[in-house]
């Protein structure tokens, strides 16, 4: 019951914001970033889980924006999901990264060890990135299908109890 209450104040909250903002709630409306099908939710939970799997700190948001409006997702998912990277689970996460990436891609010619342009941070760098996408598509791919099913269940047993009352 209390998460009930606490969804619908955020609800309320969030709300208000947009009333008082016109010209970004009329962005995302447009964009369809506010879309509430299966689809977008699914699409949304797609570039938040892609985004949130990705050393990209400081500029989630500013990404997660710009994929909802290019594949039309739901952003409210998106910011939602994106939190599987937080500040408590960042640095084991970039260290697996970093680790799949290296394992990976570490014996390739171009990334060998005693390469000029791999010493130091760019090592660690690349080797995170690399290891990120390699963990972040599949997920993202696999939150796709998995909300899809699950948001287009619940509106199916949202519309049937509905029918059942009126």
């Amino acid at each position: 019951m209390r998460l009930k209450q606490r969804y619908r104040y955020l609800r309320a909250r969030g709300h208000a914001w947009l009333v008082a903002h016109p010209r970004v709630r009329a962005v995302l409306e447009a964009s369809g970033c506010l879309r509430g099908g299966p689809e977008a939710v699914a699409r949304g939970v797609f570039v938040g889980l892609f985004v949130g799997l990705t050393p990209t700190v400081g500029a989630q948001t500013i990404f997660m924006i710009s994929g909802c409006i290019i594949v039309r997702g739901n952003f409210p998912a998106a910011f939602a999901v994106s939190w599987v990277s937080n500040p408590f689970t960042m640095a084991p996460l970039y260290w697996g990264f970093h680790a799949i990436g290296q394992f990976v891609f570490g014996s390739l010619p171009f990334f060998a060890s005693s390469a000029w342009y791999l010493d130091g941070f760019i090592d660690e760098w690349l080797f995170a990135v690399l290891g990120s996408l390699l963990v972040a598509l599949p997920s993202a791919m696999a939150g796709y299908v998995v909300s899809h099913r699950l948001s287009a269940m619940l509106r199916a047993r949202r519309l049937a109890r509905a029918q059942r009352q009126s």
